[in-house]
């Protein structure tokens, strides 16, 4: 009957350190990113009415295009990066 054993990796403190460091700080970014994604949500839930009321329901125009592509724009990034593969390469 063999046992196995898993290997020790012994890390100087500073590299230990920096770790924590390191995933601290991308627990910060998630947390932060959710934030912005809160405030954004919240800022269209309070306009939709009046979006709904000058801009979808009347032709579309070159200004209205642009309105929608630069209001929903920093949404895109903050969803693609809460959906990324956590991995750390």
């Amino acid at each position: 009957m063999s046992t196995t054993t898993t290997p020790t990796i012994h890390l100087p403190p500073d590299v230990l350190k920096s770790l924590i460091e390191v995933f601290r700080n991308m627990g910060v970014a998630r947390y932060t990113s959710t934030a912005g994604l809160v405030a954004m949500l919240y800022d269209w839930f309070l306009t939709v009415e009046d979006e709904i009321e000058v801009i979808w329901r009347k032709r579309m125009t070159l200004t209205s295009v642009l309105y929608l592509i630069v209001s929903s724009s920093p949404a895109i990034p903050i969803i693609a990066m809460r959906h990324r593969p956590r991995t750390i390469c």
